[in-house]
């Protein structure tokens, strides 16, 4: 813990309660690292002044701060992800013919950091059009490769998002709602820019 590149602690004192020989302090303990990150931990400690006079730690407790747990996932919270996720879909189409390749693709890769949860553990995704042995791309490569290709690693890619889609439309049959995550079921429906449709099956799990 001490090696994390500490260069800064505050000391911010809930009260102090002093008795004879031994004093006891509870509160926070801000720590700034060289990176300028910011830690805060909740610090009890028990000092005693012992037959020297030298202060010395007796009782040390730290713990992270509580955190309550995010609000449930409403059905109206998972119905907005996923017209985000369509909206999203064509505006990376639309950016690409209009601007071209490099600008779809930063475009893409923004929605892949604001919209997936690559950065808390690998994403269950299976899309629709891959196959062999990556079919799954449960990282933030693989899944930009899908939308955009232009990856060697993935040959095969074509870039889902730049088929010059115009429309999403989403019918979910079901929507199962469990604490701070919301699952979908149903078929998207999308539109190129020469009217033709494509329907596929999708399911999303969202994750508050």
């Amino acid at each position: 813990f001490a090696l994390k590149g500490w260069r800064d602690a505050k000391i911010e004192n809930a009260a102090i309660f002093l008795h004879g020989d031994t004093a006891t302090t509870t509160g926070n303990v801000i720590l700034t690292d060289k990176d300028g990150n910011v830690t805060k931990v909740d610090k009890t400690w028990t000092f005693l002044k012992d037959a020297d006079g030298t202060m010395r730690i007796m009782a040390h407790h730290s713990s992270l701060p509580y955190a309550p747990a995010p609000s449930p996932v409403t059905k109206e919270e998972a119905l907005a992800a996923q017209i985000g996720w369509g909206q999203a879909l064509v505006n990376i189409a639309t950016i690409y013919d209009d601007k071209g390749y490099e600008a779809a693709k930063a475009a893409a890769e923004q929605v892949i950091v604001d919209g997936y949860g690559y950065q808390i553990a690998p994403v269950l995704f299976k899309p629709t059009l891959t196959t062999g042995d990556q079919v799954f791309r449960t990282t933030r490569e693989g899944a930009l490769s899908y939308f955009v290709g232009g990856n060697e690693k993935y040959p095969n890619d074509g870039g889902f998002a730049l088929k010059g889609w115009r429309k999403c439309e989403i019918k979910n049959a079901a929507v199962f709602l469990n604490g701070n995550t919301g699952t979908t079921v149903g078929n998207v429906i999308i539109t190129d820019k020469n009217g033709n449709v494509t329907t596929v099956d999708k399911t999303w799990t969202f994750l508050k």
